[in-house]
């Protein structure tokens, strides 16, 4: 199980849980992690997901792009758990929850 966790703006603090992958972006209907209050998210903006042993952080083709590091991502690439990115100007982190059982 993992979350991602906001790291700055109004939604500091605010975590959206998921399992194997998760849509981030401003569009509730097509996307689990919602930033509405950042204009410079795309509907669908980027997408984590669970891959084997690693992180894989894609961009969906946003308007302002998402930078890992401080860089812009073309495509996808590998992220560590608690390692921040840059969706618009919102700054995020997935960490990885033990399971409750």
């Amino acid at each position: 199980m993992f979350e991602i966790e906001a790291m700055n703006g109004p939604l500091d603090g605010k975590r959206w849980p998921f399992e194997l992958s998760i849509n981030i972006g401003r569009d509730a209907s097509a996307v689990q992690a919602v930033v509405p209050t950042d204009r410079t998210i795309s509907r669908t903006h980027a997408k984590v997901c669970a891959d084997g042993d690693a992180l894989r952080l894609t961009d969906l083709g946003s308007s302002n792009g998402t930078f890992v590091d401080g860089r812009a991502i073309r495509e996808s690439v590998i992220i560590s758990s608690g390692q921040p990115f840059v969706v618009g100007r919102t700054m995020l982190r997935v960490l990885e929850v033990p399971d409750a059982h």
